[in-house]
């Protein structure tokens, strides 16, 4: 389950989120896995101390996209804080929310769902403000100290940059040996280097929510079925001509999905590591377009809803490799080919590429010193 957050790893130029809203309108999956981090946005508040945070209550959500995914989750917090407010007597202080993603974000369409959507956090209040950075999450975003809830769903499993090739493939959790060590410790790299810049970021008490998208104890992420399939075509269009044999190799989707285990390595191997991981929690997340396959048997609408998913989550990653001797046409011609193919295949049989993707959730704190 993706939105590209790193560094861009484009090899012919910088790949650019797919514009107009298209990824809020083809997110239902990483929407379903934000509702899943509720429970630990209030418990993180709770846990707060709001006399040390200063005059305003700082918000960062890391990895933004295009912003509709994130209302409920800033909602919700909003109202804990609110309501600890009330609770204690304290004054209302503003609270600020901070939007970070790559500066190819579609930052157009974030600003419009924050300001003028319904669901907006923004609705009703007053006293509530919204920021934007185009900064990579591997990067210090903010100010030492700055932060009181850090927040971030369906992010770190995006890589800074792509490792390698992996031979015949495009996904991580089927590259083996030497090339999965080479995708692996670009994962540890990352994922310790944002830990790192969010602990200089946090305030003494702050928190960090974290919703991975991860893998079980064999490193899948539960998508293996719909990725395989992708896959496939595109060998199929190479074969056929249609993709340059160059074009197939340089294709890999520059995402990891760390286990258990490799998620929770910086806090157990370093004992001086200035985080620790208060809570942490596997499960699987339902596939909201299998359920509405169940309902009502519709096979169609389920390739156009999977297809649709991975236009927004992984079409600008893979297409980039398309040479720069191709006109506008041309590239358009064989993006367009490969998403016919991938729903008509996917219609055939929607439960055999039904994404069952696996979630961590984590709430972080800093330590005191």
């Amino acid at each position: 389950m993706s939105k590209s957050k790193g560094v861009s790893s484009a090899p012919r130029g910088e790949e650019h989120m797919l514009g107009h809203g298209f990824y809020n309108k083809h997110s239902h999956q990483q929407a379903k896995a934000n509702t899943c981090g509720l429970s630990l946005i209030g418990e993180a508040i709770n846990r707060i101390d709001l006399e040390q945070i200063g005059s305003e209550f700082r918000i960062a959500d890391y990895g933004s996209a295009q912003g509709q995914n994130s209302l409920l989750p800033i909602k919700t917090a909003i109202a804990r804080i609110k309501l600890i407010m009330e609770q204690t007597g304290r004054a209302q202080m503003p609270v600020t929310v901070t939007h970070t993603d790559l500066p190819t974000n579609d930052w157009t369409t974030l600003f419009q769902t924050v300001l003028f959507s319904p669901d907006s956090y923004l609705a009703g209040e007053g006293n509530v403000f919204c920021f934007a950075s185009g900064r990579s999450i591997y990067r210090q975003i903010f100010p030492p100290n700055h932060i009181a809830l850090g927040y971030s769903a369906i992010t770190e499993h995006w890589l800074s940059q792509k490792p390698c090739n992996i031979p015949n493939e495009i996904w991580s959790p089927r590259a083996n040996g030497k090339i999965r060590e080479i995708w692996a410790a670009q994962a540890r790299a990352d994922w310790r280097a944002f830990l790192q810049y969010r602990a200089t970021e946090m305030q003494p008490t702050a928190r960090l929510v974290v919703v991975g998208s991860g893998a079980d104890r064999q490193g899948m992420s539960g998508a293996e079925g719909l990725i395989d399939l992708a896959n496939a075509i595109l060998q199929k269009l190479a074969q056929n001509g249609v993709l340059q044999a160059e074009e197939y190799e340089e294709m890999a989707i520059p995402t990891y999905y760390r286990t258990a285990e490799e998620w929770k390595e910086p806090f157990i191997e370093d004992a001086d590591f200035a985080l620790s991981l208060e809570h942490f929690e596997e499960f699987v997340l339902p596939d909201v377009y299998l359920e509405q396959f169940e309902r009502d048997g519709d096979a169609r609408r389920f390739a156009q809803a999977y297809t649709g998913f991975f236009k927004a989550a992984f079409e600008p990653c893979l297409f980039v490799s398309l040479s720069d001797k191709r006109t506008p046409e041309s590239r358009q011609q064989v993006i367009d080919l490969f998403s016919q193919k991938l729903q008509s295949a996917l219609e055939q049989d929607p439960p055999k590429y039904s994404c069952h993707w696996v979630i961590h959730l984590m709430r972080i704190s800093k330590k005191d010193r």
